[in-house]
């Protein structure tokens, strides 16, 4: 294997990510952007504690609201360029006075801002007019570099320390709750934060999905993915006290998180000899999967690819049991999703997205199948793209797994 530098992968270089961001709001006409959220605070700073990272095209400031002592030791923005806020939220205007702004377009990330907070600041800043700069971020965010890449390969060996648990504890009688405990522990002690973060209002469920028998045609409305049945209707995603028979088919999707970065993977299990027809089912989604893979490297698009593992399923017979949940005559319009500081990043590897695969990105491929209640399989693996083509950054095995 090529080592990362070989393939182009950029070198961490935190400032250089903040002159990205001027450049972008310059070529916007973003006069400032006021930035909060913690995955972008964590971007752009180091720190998630309470704070305000102002950003103009010629300079930024860090305005921390507490934790101040952390930041010290946390950020690795220069000294000079991190203040402590004295009255909160009015030393804004403070720092908008030094960075000499005095109006204009202020860009916020309007998809994750509460309502009450985006009406406090158009009241206090009138002479502001507030926009979004969601996507700049996001386009930014898509490229990994060098850091981020070796936090998402640990991610990925965390990931798969649970998939080794499974293989020694999955047993007949093991309800789907005892079986998602055991692999959760597995991941915190192999290193995972507990968390993961996914971009979407009110979205919730527990650590992550998994389903068997049944339960992977009982799809919560949440998201367009096998979900789980959950412990009850208040979080209605993930392992239910269903009890795991012999020859069900299990689909375990549980994130893990490394320094704020994700991996994300799907495996399915069986306890003894799959049936033939799911052994038949999940050779199909394999290798519409395989194929996929190596399609996807830099100046394909996301609907190309998507185009692509499309024409595999009709090639192989398996359209009919390709990306459909739960028997929905509907093929699902996506195939997987960028990850990074979050499980559902761009881009969006969809049926209408025109936006280009660039090397650097990192991405998920999710193939599911079904064919009747209980016939239901699934694989998903990160995988990088480089300029020679693509990398599988999850380490388990690929094949139906058998215990």
């Amino acid at each position: 294997m090529k080592k990362m530098t070989d393939k182009g992968i950029q070198e961490f270089s935190p400032l250089q990510r903040i002159e990205v961001l001027q450049k972008s709001l310059l070529d916007a006409g973003v006069d400032v952007a006021l930035l909060c959220y913690s995955k972008s605070l964590y971007y752009y700073s180091g720190t998630t504690q309470p704070s305000f990272l102002i950003v103009t095209p010629e300079d930024f400031d860090l305005l921390v609201l507490k934790g101040m002592e952390h930041v010290a030791y946390e950020s690795w923005l220069p000294g000079k360029k991190i203040s402590e806020a004295k009255s909160g939220f009015k030393d804004i205007t403070g720092v908008l006075k030094r960075l000499e702004v005095t109006g204009g377009a202020l860009g916020m990330e309007m998809d994750v801002t509460p309502a009450v907070f985006y009406l406090r600041m158009a009241g206090a800043f009138p002479q502001f007019k507030i926009i979004d700069v969601s996507k700049i971020i996001l386009e930014q965010r898509k490229i990994k570099d060098a850091w981020e890449l070796k936090c998402m390969r640990e991610a990925c060996r965390i990931v798969h320390a649970g998939h080794e648990r499974i293989l020694e504890i999955l047993r007949e009688g093991m309800t789907e709750i005892e079986l998602s405990a055991e692999i959760e522990d597995a991941h915190r002690r192999a290193g995972h934060e507990g968390l993961y973060f996914h971009r979407q209002f009110d979205f919730f469920m527990g650590r992550g999905v998994l389903a068997s028998g049944e339960d992977l045609s009982r799809i919560a409305g949440k998201v367009q993915s096998i979900t789980g049945m959950g412990l009850s209707p208040a979080v209605p995603l993930g392992a239910s006290r269903r009890t795991i028979k012999r020859g069900d088919m299990i689909v375990v999707d549980i994130p893990t998180l490394y320094k704020g970065y994700h991996s994300d993977q799907s495996r399915t299990y069986v306890i003894g000899k799959a049936p033939v027809a799911c052994l038949d089912l999940y050779q199909g989604m394999k290798e519409i999967s395989d194929r996929t893979i190596q399609h996807l490297r830099p100046g394909v698009s996301c609907a190309d690819l998507y185009e692509t593992a499309l024409s595999v399923a009709r090639e192989t017979g398996m359209e009919p049991f390709y990306m459909r949940l739960a028997g929905n005559p509907e093929i699902l319009p996506f195939i997987g999703h960028g990850i990074g500081l979050e499980v559902n990043e761009l881009p969006l590897l969809s049926r209408n997205n025109r936006d280009v695969i660039r090397e650097g990105v990192v991405t998920t491929l999710e193939i599911e199948m079904w064919k009747s209640e209980r016939e239901v399989v699934k694989l998903e693996d990160t995988i990088a793209v480089h300029a020679d083509g693509a990398e599988i950054l999850t380490l388990s095995p690929r094949d139906l797994c058998e215990v």
